[in-house]
């Protein structure tokens, strides 16, 4: 796909609300008038996404990342599969954005950024088929311990966690090779419509006890430093769990660890490092839509203290890796990646 102009990205950011509300009232209509009950069925969720994915296009069309884009709609047409309509509820939040694009705004830049949508919607049934692939292997998952947490039996999981450590040489290895592949597995069950939300819920607080558990019952790490490492969400994530066991990892591999959780503004961040003077911020972003978000981040940080070293991981940060480098941080694939850059400072060390 070829890039957008400058003024059209422009353009798209300073009309995306009255495009949004465009958008948002034709997949009502869709739904009121035209006896769509598998949309009806999930009629917010619908919307959520369809906002979610105007603003994945302004981050696309302002930072050019038009291959990101596809892999993302990969992801949107998984979640629609399991929701019971991967095409059609798709194709409509495609087709509403053409429309709105092509509606509210003048030529050429309504033709710039359309193309790319229509892109995505002419070749939709290539992938959806790609999209196949797009679920993990769960086949390295313990299925007696997933039953534990879906099922919010702390010491039914505790016991089965106790049978496996002594098989792991470390505790910080039972983070990456037990708590993490079930953590995902709950994750993307739930994104796919298999399990309730109270189901997830429950799996949550379980998960979120054992990774307290392990801490108190771990008689120290193999190597202590007295480097302070600072983890944080980026505005906007809510996915908690990530963090927390990320905190884990690294206190379980000698860091010193504080942990900001989700919810603080950029600035308050950015206040936390200038504080706390930390040798790393590690961040966390799950959705390439939050890209201004963490780079408001990035900015503050580095404002405050250029000493910092700051650390990206998720899937959103993997998409947007180009971008992110040449704002002087690093992209970790994983925990023990990321505790490398931590240590070293560099890809290549």
């Amino acid at each position: 796909m070829s890039p957008v102009s400058h003024s059209a990205s422009r353009l798209f950011s300073s009309e995306f609300a009255n495009l949004s509300a465009q958008v948002l009232s034709r997949l009502s209509l869709e739904w009121r008038y035209h006896q769509r009950p598998d949309l009806e069925r999930s009629d917010q969720q619908l919307l959520q996404y369809a906002l979610e994915f105007g603003r994945l296009l302004k981050v696309v069309y302002k930072y050019d990342l038009f291959p990101a884009l596809r892999e993302e709609c990969k992801w949107y047409v998984a979640v629609f599969r399991a929701r019971g309509s991967s095409h059609d509820a798709f194709a409509l939040v495609l087709d509403s954005w053409i429309m709105a694009v092509e509606g509210l705004l003048k030529p050429p830049e309504c033709n710039e950024l359309a193309r790319p949508i229509r892109s995505i919607r002419n070749d939709l049934d290539r992938l959806i088929e790609e999209a196949s692939n797009v679920r993990k292997d769960s086949s390295k998952i313990k299925p007696e311990l997933l039953e534990k947490l879906i099922g919010g039996d702390f010491p039914g999981a505790r016991e089965i966690i106790s049978g496996i450590s002594p098989e792991i040489e470390s505790p910080d290895r039972l983070i990456v090779r037990v708590m993490l592949p079930a953590m995902a597995e709950v994750g993307q069950r739930w994104e796919f419509n298999e399990l309730e939300i109270f189901q997830e819920h429950l799996a949550t607080e379980v998960i979120r006890i054992l990774l307290a558990g392990l801490m108190l019952t771990t008689h120290g790490p193999r190597q202590k430093t007295d480097e302070v490492a600072l983890v944080s969400c980026i505005p906007g994530d809510e996915h908690e769990l990530i963090p927390l066991a990320l905190a884990s990892y690294l206190a379980l591999r000698g860091w010193i660890v504080r942990n900001l959780g989700v919810g603080l503004p950029a600035d308050q961040i950015a206040r936390a490092v200038a504080v706390l003077e930390p040798k790393v911020l590690f961040l966390t972003c799950t959705m390439l839509s939050t890209l201004e978000e963490v780079l408001d981040v990035i900015d503050k940080v580095q404002r405050e203290s250029g000493r910092c070293r700051i650390i990206l991981g998720g899937r959103g940060a993997v998409l947007a890796k180009a971008v992110l480098e040449r704002r002087g941080v690093l992209v970790a694939l994983d925990f023990d990646e990321g505790f490398r850059l931590a240590r070293e400072g560099s890809v290549d060390a």
